[in-house]
């Protein structure tokens, strides 16, 4: 199979208003998407529209009333940059453990034709699907990459700098700014967002993964390791959320119940391909994000 299993860990920060951080160890589907009919095939412990210790179900994921997953980003991410993709799509993702899923990011790295994350390619585009907690809203960044060249250590690095137009979390204003990296190296994968407010660094997070082939060894091995992961992020998240306010972290109410008259009012709510990149950009250097509501 193309599809692979990643291992590696998480780390956030936050820096400001209060200080907190942590950092955990994880693991992660890389799904081939033309795959998905067939993944369950690695492990009796692994199923498709129904309970096991692990399992996928299409609702978890983007546009999942259009039907086939890899031809729904495909058509996406033509309307999004008017290229579409023509290579593997491939999805970053939690599953369900015990029926249970909430995945904060998914990506989905569509790549040119010949090319593949086994191989270590960089993708052309790359989607991000963000899922806020409680609300259970999802939105989407759809990222065209510049096709960058490795630098002496053999990273080839994807920047990206855009407006916010989505609540992820009460403790983050609506008026910050994002500076995401994408780092490839081989099997090496290593994402980072930065996240700014008036020119200030609040909070950051970094996930540095390696890749594996998907295999039963592989995923019995990772399941013995981490058992229930996405029980452990959505407690995670909620944990540390008790501990930000015990901190004294400010609480941000979601702009959907804010005032007519406030400037962050329903923002991103209905964004259908906002372009959000940043325009302080002369050389070119950071690919263009668009925002759409999904």
């Amino acid at each position: 199979m193309d599809s692979q299993w990643l291992q590696g860990s998480i780390r956030h920060r936050r820096l400001y208003p209060v200080r907190h951080e942590f950092e955990y160890h994880t693991g992660m589907l890389a799904l081939d998407t033309d795959e998905w009919n067939q993944v369950a095939n690695v492990s009796p412990f692994f199923s498709l529209e129904n309970f096991n210790w692990v399992s996928l179900k299409r609702k978890d994921y983007f546009q999942p009333e259009a039907g086939d997953l890899s031809e729904a980003l495909r058509a996406h991410v033509e309307t999004a940059s008017g290229w579409r993709p023509d290579g593997a799509v491939e999805l970053l993702t939690h599953p369900r453990y015990a029926g249970y899923v909430f995945n904060p990011v998914s990506f989905y790295f569509c790549y040119r034709a010949g090319e593949s994350g086994a191989n270590g390619d960089v993708p052309a585009v790359i989607v991000a699907q963000i899922t806020n907690t409680p609300w259970n809203e999802r939105h989407v960044y759809c990222l065209e990459t510049t096709n960058s060249a490795p630098n002496a250590a053999g990273w080839r690095t994807e920047r990206f700098e855009f407006t916010k137009r989505f609540h992820v979390s009460p403790f983050n204003a609506m008026a910050q700014h994002y500076e995401w990296t994408f780092s490839f190296r081989g099997p090496e994968l290593r994402v980072h967002m930065n996240v700014l407010e008036e020119g200030k660094k609040h909070f950051d997070a970094t996930l540095v993964v390696h890749r594996a082939p998907l295999t039963r060894k592989t995923l019995h091995k990772s399941l013995r390791q981490f058992p229930m992961e996405a029980l452990k992020v959505a407690a995670g998240i909620y944990w540390h959320a008790l501990k930000l306010k015990l901190k004294g972290a400010p609480f941000y109410t979601h702009p959907d119940k804010l005032a007519d008259s406030d400037p962050v009012h329903r923002l991103g709510n209905t964004d259908q391909g906002v372009d959000v990149t940043s325009t302080d950009d002369s050389n070119k250097t950071r690919g263009k994000v668009s925002s759409w509501r999904t």
